[in-house]
């Protein structure tokens, strides 16, 4: 039986290290592409799970086996009243044994059952069957992969990129596409890397090399244009479009159009929410 305790800093190298050995395992086992594991991905992961301990330490925990080794950790987020389970991993040799449940339930105890809450499953039917069983609804989505036709795919002249003095308006936005803003993750994203591109009044994306990390539109004009405009930065990398859900059909449309196919993905797992917001795409860390 695993013993769980608060994440602490000397944790975060650990908490790659089981990531990084549970998420491709489980890609793998359904036949998806699988990144290398480089020190550029290894600094990115580590990065991100800084940054939620730093942000939400009440909701960081990790679980360790009797010889006192991380083998699994949670982290959970809040953000304007709004919950996300942003990372959620056990060790292969560690599954099985009730662990990723006893860190689900820490994870929920962070904030209120009343907030409304995303959790951006995986594949796998025990963390469909555990996040079902928390009270989170199931709703199944897709994943856009491939390599971009750049023949088939034009930026919009309407968007620019974006700056710190759009801050307000994105979380705005975002409180009405979604029901929170997530302005110390886009702060943190774009302190690593990310592209903020913006349509005045209409809406933004988050990108990275072409793939869009988080996009929130006003109307589906502005959230296709967002994402093509995204996509056509794309290099001849797979690129991956995902948690697109019945409610995003111009996703659907616009990633067709850029070249991508159609892929099945874990579900979007939502609580308190009548239906997914329309012109939005979530990030499968921050929601």
């Amino acid at each position: 039986m695993s013993t769980l305790r608060p994440m602490e800093s000397r944790d975060v190298a650990t908490a790659e290290i089981v990531w990084s050995d549970a998420y491709p395992t489980m890609r793998a086992s359904y036949s998806m592409p699988v990144d290398p594991r480089t020190p550029e991905s290894i600094e990115r992961m580590q990065s991100r799970v800084a940054h939620l301990l730093a942000s939400d330490p009440q909701g960081s925990w990790v679980a360790e086996d009797d010889a006192g080794e991380v083998v699994g950790f949670a982290q959970a987020l809040v953000r304007d009243g709004f919950w996300v389970l942003a990372l959620l991993g056990v060790s292969t040799r560690s599954q099985e044994r009730g662990t990723g449940t006893a860190l689900l339930g820490k994870a929920l105890a962070y904030g209120s059952t009343s907030m409304p809450g995303l959790i951006m499953s995986s594949r796998d039917p025990r963390a469909m069957r555990a996040y079902s069983r928390a009270g989170f609804d199931l709703r199944p989505a897709i994943v856009a992969r491939g390599q971009v036709d750049h023949q088939r795919v034009k930026p919009s002249g309407r968007v620019r990129p974006g700056s710190s003095r759009d801050f307000d308006f994105i979380a705005t936005l975002d409180r009405h596409a979604r029901g929170g803003d997530r302005l110390p993750d886009i702060e943190d994203l774009l302190d690593n890397g990310c592209q903020l591109l913006v349509i005045d009044g209409e809406g933004f994306v988050l990108a990275s090399g072409g793939r869009p990390v988080m996009l929130a539109g006003a109307n589906s004009s502005a959230a296709s244009e967002l994402l093509s405009t995204c996509l056509a930065q794309a290099t001849d990398d797979v690129i991956e479009v995902g948690w697109i859900t019945s409610e995003q059909q111009w996703a659907i449309t616009t990633s067709l159009d850029a070249g991508l196919t159609l892929h099945p993905s874990g579900p979007v797992m939502t609580r308190g929410l009548a239906a997914m917001p329309s012109f939005y795409l979530p990030s499968g860390m921050h929601g």
